[in-house]
């Protein structure tokens, strides 16, 4: 079977990394701004998009000017 992502808990105190390291500073009226799930690695920043590169298009030119002998016939 495969494994797929696993639910997302709801964000409390008991599970901030801050306040499971005695670090939190704010009052336990909930979670704050500052809080980052407790994971047995450490404190992890929040995953980011990641930027990808689009393939360099070619673009076809609607219009040129006249080569050297098409100027010449014109003006001829």
């Amino acid at each position: 079977m495969t494994k797929g992502r696993q639910a997302a808990s709801e964000p409390s105190c008991e599970s901030c990394f801050f306040q499971c390291n005695q670090l939190c500073a704010v009052s336990p009226a909930g979670p704050c701004a500052t809080y980052r799930p407790d994971h047995p690695e450490g404190l992890r920043p929040p995953s980011q998009l990641r930027f990808v590169f689009r393939q360099e298009r070619r673009m076809q030119v609607a219009w040129s000017f006249p080569s050297p002998n098409e100027q010449r016939a014109l003006h001829a």
